[in-house]
């Protein structure tokens, strides 16, 4: 059985992960999903699950434990491939773990197998530190705002009416991460901060040009932008704007994309994707 799910990109966020409850904890913020995913395989096999990366197999640590939540006593052989980089922002953590449980789940007959996909991945993401809300957008596509942590029924979060577009991104150095970042104290004051700025303006205007705006006025007043990051996207001047790709060392921008991909040509890495208007789905 083969799933795929598209990658995310989270503009601004506020870290709520104080319940006990796994499924209350997670992030409210916004962002949006696109094209670049991840491909997953499964087949059931006798012994223990297996996960492989492109032709190597790994640990896996969020992808197994996804997989045990969702069919303890199960084992699988899981050949994920990643369209975009690891620890860059891509939500590829999700994107995998979800594609592969959504493929087991289907696999067995698994009832609401979408729901229960997404439960095991947001639960695995959580308990390994690598993410608080990817899942929860990558489960419906598009442009996501997640009004309160955690899962339905607990976390409610809404598809916003925003047309899709192309984006280019430019990576412009190592991967950050996430649990680094989750465990340093000052940085979520500040995370906390300025998220819950950005949120009450956000929600006072859920547009388009109020996201990408809002990102970047959190991706520099949170400290989380770099100044290698601001110099990179001054340089767009009218062919687009855009920010900081949450978490990674990685810029997004909307606009002329031809013109921007000039712009960030060698500078770093850079890919292009249009914004996915669609959740996981067998393939």
């Amino acid at each position: 059985m083969k799933a795929f799910c598209p990658g995310h990109v989270t503009g601004f966020f506020v870290i709520e992960d104080g319940s006990p409850v796994p499924e209350k904890k997670g992030s409210r913020g916004a962002g949006f999903c696109v094209e670049l995913g991840a491909l997953a395989e499964v087949s059931m096999i006798a012994g223990k699950t297996s996960v492989f990366f492109g032709d190597r197999e790994t640990d896996a640590p969020v992808t197994k434990r996804a997989l045990e939540l969702l069919a303890p006593g199960w084992a699988f052989d899981v050949k994920i491939q990643h369209q975009a980089p690891m620890g860059q922002g891509f939500g590829m953590s999700a994107a995998g773990t979800f594609a592969a449980c959504l493929a087991a789940a289907m696999e067995l007959k698994i009832l609401d197998p979408k729901y229960a996909a997404l439960r095991a991945t947001h639960i695995a993401e959580v308990e390994n530190r690598t993410g608080l809300g990817d899942a929860v957008a990558q489960s419906v596509g598009g442009f996501v705002h997640r009004v309160e942590p955690g899962i339905p029924p607990h976390g409610e979060f809404e598809k916003l009416g925003i047309a899709g577009r192309e984006v280019v991104f430019c990576i412009l150095g190592q991967p950050i991460k996430t649990s680094a970042v989750l465990a340093d104290g000052e940085m979520r004051m500040r995370i906390r901060e300025s998220g819950d700025l950005c949120m009450r303006d956000f929600e006072t205007a859920p547009g388009f040009d109020e996201f990408v705006n809002i990102s970047w006025a959190f991706a520099r007043d949170s400290g989380l932008a770099s100044e290698k990051m601001n110099k990179v996207l001054g340089m767009l001047g009218s062919a687009g704007k855009g920010s900081m790709v949450m978490l990674g060392n990685t810029v997004f921008a909307f606009g002329d994309c031809d013109a921007i991909e000039k712009k960030f040509s060698g500078l770093g890495t850079v890919l292009r994707s249009r914004v996915s208007e669609s959740g996981p789905r067998l393939v």
